[in-house]
């Protein structure tokens, strides 16, 4: 394994003087985000000889992708529709909300500082079963919810541990009983509850009752236009850990606003129970290391998190939840087998399956955007690349105790790659040249391969292809002699290429700009792999 930092020409021969096979990643490791330079790679042989084409790599392939029942599609629709619509709600709560600025932090700092975070004793009375309480919904769609908000009465279906699960009185009928509000309160205590805190900490408490609220309401889903394939399935509004002066429609308490079952289709399109239950357990998954996040985040008076890393916490998140549903390890390797081993693929759907589908969305084309783009609120490539690099910099650098690799993520007070490589301990472009790297020969049959370039919680190569109709994603463009292709190279990106020498001649791969000199864009970086 090479990387150099200088990609002008590389001369690559085999050290016994046989043929060989080479992959050669084009990389960015500029921290600074989408930057995305063009770039010319060419390849030429040593002598008069033309080297062939390289043939094709005889790599492992996964043999389950024939236990999926759910085609990629409709997993790649069902989490378009989530991002598109908690794109536009992040970016009006960062807007109204000024999470950017430390005065507005420090109004709200001031307002949990006063209440204890949660797990400590409670002095608040907790609700009982069948009381009616009130709440202000936001409209996830207003351009401000802080003004833009319904005033609802709500009951009390449900009280855990950790959890208060109350309903909208207007909600239809035929929705949730009594036991699936019961099974809903058990999952969120003994699973969501205990495994988001361990890896991101402890939430605020700022109605000092111990508990967090799941507020099922008709509100959320008169939000999603029928017909609409973007669906708001719940959220989480920061505006609640914010006092009244600065957010009107403020509840002063941790809320997660939820779908409601809709079976005639009275509010927006039909929701079946089923439906929702399942909908909804990647989502409150995820909204509640958002509520978690911004949370330690005000009570610290640290930085809003850079959206690629929020999210790509939050999109972990799911991912972790689902590790302890099925009772895997953090570290554990998995294999498609392993998360998609029932006929309803019901653990699958909610918390594995869309983090692969939006990583195999960025493996078909890394040459677009980074991981660290700016993008993050409305691409799914780089949601997905987002998760797959926070994995593989945790499997690496988290030295096995994942919780705290995580927690200190979030409490910061450091953002996004800054954040990121004082955690892991080590510069941006050692990140990158792992990361790069293992994306293509994790669990690849490469020998030799240091465990550096691959993934220790997952078979890659093995779920990616199961995805993606039994076929590994990431398909390296071919170098043959004589000839040169165009290329990006976006910041925490790059282009994967494949080049062959023969026994008798050297091959001299090169990189260049458009205009034909030496390639000078900040974060330049080639790593070459031999393969075979």
């Amino acid at each position: 394994m090479s990387d150099p930092a200088d990609i002008g020409c590389t001369e690559l021969a085999t050290s016994d003087g046989g043929s060989g096979t080479f992959l050669l990643v084009v990389a960015n490791a500029n921290s600074d985000p989408d930057s995305i330079p063009d770039i010319v790679v060419a390849d030429s042989a040593g002598g008069s000889e033309v080297l062939a084409d390289v043939a094709p790599l005889a790599l492992p392939k996964s043999g389950e992708a024939a236990v999926l029942s759910v085609e990629p599609s409709v997993l790649l629709s069902e989490a378009r529709a989530s991002v598109a619509a908690e794109a536009r709600f992040r970016a009006m709560e960062r807007r109204v909300l000024r999470l950017g600025s430390s005065g507005s932090m420090q109004n709200a700092a001031s307002l949990l500082r006063s209440t204890a975070p949660m797990g400590d004793v409670s002095t608040a009375a907790v609700p009982s079963l069948g009381d009616t309480l009130s709440y202000n919904v936001p409209n996830p769609n207003a351009s401000n919810a802080c003004t833009d908000y319904t005033s609802v009465k709500a009951v009390v279906k449900a009280v855990g541990e950790h959890g208060i699960l109350v309903q909208d009185v207007n909600a239809p009928g035929g929705g949730f009983g009594s036991g699936d509000f019961n099974a809903i309160a058990a999952e969120f205590d003994d699973i969501i509850y205990p495994t988001d805190i361990a890896h991101f900490g402890n939430p605020s408490d700022i109605d000092a009752n111990g508990h967090v609220v799941l507020l099922y309401t008709p509100v959320v889903n008169a939000a999603t236009k029928r017909g609409s394939e973007s669906v708001t399935q719940g959220f989480f509004f920061g505006g609640d850990l914010f006092p009244t002066s600065t957010c009107k429609q403020s509840n002063l308490a941790e809320i997660f606003y939820l779908i409601v079952p809709d079976p005639t289709g009275t509010f927006s399109d039909r929701r079946t129970a089923d439906g929702v239950r399942e909908n909804t357990r990647g989502t409150i998954a995820h909204e509640f290391q958002h509520m978690i996040n911004l949370g330690v985040r005000i009570r610290e008076n640290a930085p809003d998190e850079d959206t690629w890393l929020n999210e790509g916490l939050s999109h972990f998140a799911e991912e972790i939840v689902g590790r302890a549903e099925n009772g895997f390890a953090d570290d554990q390797e998995l294999k498609i087998a392993d998360v998609a081993d029932s006929p309803d693929l019901k653990d699958f759907n909610a918390f594995f399956g869309q983090n692969l589908v939006r990583f195999r969305n960025w493996l078909r084309a890394p040459g677009v955007l980074g991981a660290t783009s700016e993008h993050a609120d409305t691409s799914l490539s780089v949601r997905g690349a987002a998760w797959a690099l926070l994995r593989w910099s945790a499997d690496q650098y988290g030295d096995g105790n994942l919780p705290a690799f995580t927690r200190a993520l979030v409490s910061g007070p450091e953002t996004g790659v800054a954040n990121l490589t004082k955690r892991a301990g080590v510069p941006f472009d050692s990140l990158m040249a792992g990361w790069m790297v293992a994306n293509f020969a994790d669990n690849a049959g490469v020998p030799g391969l240091a465990t550096r370039y691959g993934y220790r919680s997952w078979d890659i190569r093995d779920v990616e292809a199961a995805v993606n109709q039994g076929v590994f994603p990431l398909v390296p463009t071919q170098l043959t002699t004589g000839h040169s292709t165009t290329a990006k190279a976006p910041s925490a990106a790059g282009s994967y290429f494949l080049v062959g020498t023969s026994e008798s001649e050297r091959t001299i791969v090169g990189a260049l700009d458009p205009r034909g000199g030496s390639v000078s864009y900040k974060g330049a970086r080639l790593y070459i792999l031999r393969l075979e």
